[in-house]
């Protein structure tokens, strides 16, 4: 009985072994969203619930530069990710400048509301354009057969995996000095504090949380790109991206970026963990991310708790 039941914990975890790789590589591109919504919650104080639906029309602006326009160039798809990055800032602007900022001073929830509308409306437009249930062949940065071998390990990476997770931690890093090392992280700090205050000393409000949603969406967009390879590629599945994302950013306690990251890279090794024992549907990982939705939520709101602005 003893020899079984060890024999049963190698073979789980040999498999879960096999599932870290993807675990990480998932938990990379939900970093890339929330980083963007931690960033642009930090600076406007607005949960932006559109950040999956703009991933989702970026990545599709990418596809047609990818795979139709410029299909048999052989620089596609990175001309591609150019064009999504391009197409998500510019959505973040337009979200912000257009309908976010006249909503100055009106209750959160109402800024809420108006997120929630505009990832219905990219939702529909991506789907009466790219097609609601078609076949979408995903953007290949990269060769997805090639694998490199963990070192000191039997772990192997695909291409592609590696591509995402190392994105992700650049693009952290390139976050955390933003807002650290640089005049505009300084100004972006300012009116994340105190927006009247910053307003006093010169700083141009206005402009800096435009950047910040520039900055945040166009995150998502190479979000949007970077998963394609490992989902069916729908306007429905990208969309739901932003759910984990929200899940990463809440571990994050909606202020760092750090734990967001860690907290997305969690979540995405959570996700296999039901697939080592058998369980590898979705609705798995569904349960999977809704308990870790419900246990940050619990974290952040719980009586005494301040992290969360009230803007």
């Amino acid at each position: 009985m003893h020899a079984s039941l060890a024999a049963a914990l190698v073979a789980d975890l040999t498999t879960f072994k096999n599932l870290l790789p993807t675990g990480l590589a998932d938990g990379s591109v939900y970093a890339l969203a929330a980083l963007g919504l931690v960033l642009i919650y930090r600076v406007s104080g607005v949960l932006n619930f559109a950040q999956g639906a703009v991933a989702t029309v970026s990545a599709f602006v990418a596809y047609q530069f990818a795979n139709v326009w410029f299909q048999n160039t052989g620089y596609g798809p990175w001309i591609g990710l150019l064009a999504a990055i391009v197409a998500g800032g510019f959505m973040g602007f337009v979200i912000e400048v257009f309908t976010i900022r006249p909503l100055t001073g009106r209750p959160p929830i109402v800024k809420v509301a108006v997120t929630i509308g505009w990832l219905l409306v990219l939702q529909q437009i991506a789907g009466l354009v790219w097609d609601f249930t078609g076949y979408h062949p995903p953007i290949k940065l990269v060769d997805r057969n090639s694998t490199f071998p963990l070192p000191g390990t039997d772990v192997h990476f695909g291409l592609n995996q590696l591509l995402v997770i190392l994105t992700a931690l650049a693009l952290a890093g390139g976050t955390a000095y933003l807002l650290q090392r640089t005049t505009l992280g300084a100004s972006m700090r300012a009116v994340s504090d105190d927006p009247r205050g910053a307003r006093l000393w010169g700083i141009d409000v206005d402009r800096v949380t435009a950047l910040s949603w520039i900055i945040g969406s166009a995150m998502a967009a190479v979000a949007g790109v970077l998963i394609t390879p490992f989902i069916i590629f729908t306007p429905f599945s990208l969309t739901l991206v932003v759910v984990n994302s929200f899940a990463a950013a809440l571990l994050g306690r909606l202020q760092s970026l750090v734990f967001t990251v860690i907290g997305a890279l969690f979540l995405g090794v959570a996700e296999q963990v039901p697939a080592t024992f058998g369980y590898g549907g979705a609705s798995w990982r569904q349960a999977v991310t809704f308990s870790v939705v419900l246990l940050a939520l619990w974290v952040l709101f719980r009586p005494g708790n301040r992290a969360v602005r009230a803007v």
